[in-house]
């Protein structure tokens, strides 16, 4: 499979009479988009306003963040089963607007999304040190702030939302449909049968990718995996270019992580770049992780023997959640071990507080273990002049315009399940 990824780089976005780029700048028809997006009848109606880097902004109540993406090739279609048609993702091309995100603002006046213990929810800050923490105060955001139709319960409106941020992450790369590419690439990985001079005594990797928990209760409706929501998923086997071209979605409530880090998936896109060189990708395992003990056995199972059957070597393994979905990982890498393939897992620890890291798992199998960090970290961020979403004021807690405290896993981008953030771990 043959996937190109033609990169527009966006340095600034406006609005403006027509949704058009030039020049590196994102022009955005408000009323076209509002239009676009109200087709669906589960919105009252629908906000959206624009915040950029360096600006005294802060967005809160943040659910998702997705890059603008399109594919410009014929046949193929926007994020199949949620937007287009359903179609294999992964072949052709894709216009990616590099440096714009959508985020998705939870606009209703009461919630019960999100984990933060703060009502205002996740956040973004476009300034100080929550946007040098966080990968979304470096991009140029378009924010959608819909209002449920009366009657519209809050599962019929998250599912509603994502498939809206879809949907405007697909109009806005249109827009870059014919344009000259700022920088154009090609991910390309041959058929697993194919074993020639360069790659055929390379070992094979395979990447174990939970997609989905249900330590949450799965949204009717949400698409997670080509369109639908897949609670019931048996361990399946994908190429790598179909989760980097919108066939997975991040689920609701992400918990450090989100679509738009799915779309550019740092082990994914490492594992590819390494092909034929040191290892060959053998493909990606998507996974859920069940809420008991049989389930987790079962899947485990059926991923572990998945990846045996395709003759991978060696394992690459991450989590989604928390509890659950840590103990589903470690199970499976421990079944791979016993059928003599090599695991590494990587861990944002949970579990943990904030001084020290720990794993709820002591397998003496599981010995390959990259953290990816405590989210529990706290960082004093200051005021900010103009707030992006619902203001929700609650007695005895700071307004969400001055100086607050928040975990870096509260601040979105600001830690990730994947790998995908900014900061790093230094030993001294």
């Amino acid at each position: 499979m043959r996937l190109q990824l033609d990169f527009l780089f966006i340095r600034d976005v406006r609005f403006a009479a027509e949704t058009a780029i030039h020049d590196g700048v994102l022009y955005v028809d408000k009323g076209a988009l509002q239009a676009l997006l109200l087709e669906d009848r589960r919105f009252a109606s629908v906000d959206v306003e624009i915040a950029h880097p360096g600006e005294e902004c802060r967005i809160t109540a943040v659910l998702d963040v997705i890059e603008p993406r399109a594919k410009t090739s014929d046949g193929d279609e926007d994020f199949p089963g949620a937007v287009g048609a359903q179609v294999p993702a992964g072949t052709g091309s894709t216009c990616v607007l590099k440096g714009a995100a959508i985020v998705l603002s939870d606009y209703r006046e009461r919630t019960e999304s999100g984990r933060s213990t703060d009502p205002n929810g996740d956040i973004i800050d476009m300034a100080g040190p929550g946007a040098e923490a966080g990968l979304f105060g470096k991009t140029h955001n378009i924010v959608l702030l819909p209002i449920p139709a009366e009657g519209v319960n809050g599962q019929e409106y998250l599912a509603a939302f994502k498939i809206a941020g879809l949907k405007a992450a697909a109009y806005l790369a249109r827009a870059g449909i014919g344009a000259t590419p700022d920088r154009t690439e090609v991910m390309e990985l041959p058929p697993l049968i194919a074993r020639d001079g360069t790659t055929g005594n390379l070992p094979r990797v395979v990447y174990i990718f939970q997609i989905l928990t249900t330590q949450f209760d799965p949204i009717p409706g949400e698409p997670i995996l080509y369109g639908r929501n897949v609670p019931d998923m048996v361990p399946t086997l994908l190429h790598p270019n179909e989760v980097i071209d919108g066939a997975v979605t991040s689920q609701l409530p992400a918990l450090n992580v989100q679509t738009f880090q799915v779309q550019n998936h740092p082990i994914i896109r490492e594992l590819c770049a390494r092909h034929g060189k040191d290892l060959f990708f053998a493909g990606v395992i998507a996974s859920t992780a069940p809420n008991n003990m049989a389930d987790i056995e079962r899947i485990s199972n059926i991923a572990a023997n998945l990846a045996r059957y395709v003759g991978a070597d060696g394992a690459v393994l991450t989590k989604t959640g928390g509890g659950a979905p840590e103990l589903t990982m470690a199970r499976t890498a421990q079944r791979c071990e016993r059928f003599g393939i090599k695991t590494a897992l990587a861990i944002l620890h949970m579990a943990a507080d904030v001084y020290g890291a720990a794993t709820l798992f002591n397998m003496p199998e599981v010995d390959a273990i990259v953290s990816l960090g405590v989210p529990n970290t706290q960082l004093t961020l200051p005021a900010m002049k103009r707030i992006v979403g619902r203001r929700r004021v609650v007695p005895d807690m700071p307004p969400i315009d001055g100086e607050i405290k928040r975990t870096e896993g509260g601040i979105k981008g600001g830690q990730c399940q994947v790998g995908s953030f900014r900061l790093r771990a230094v030993r001294y």
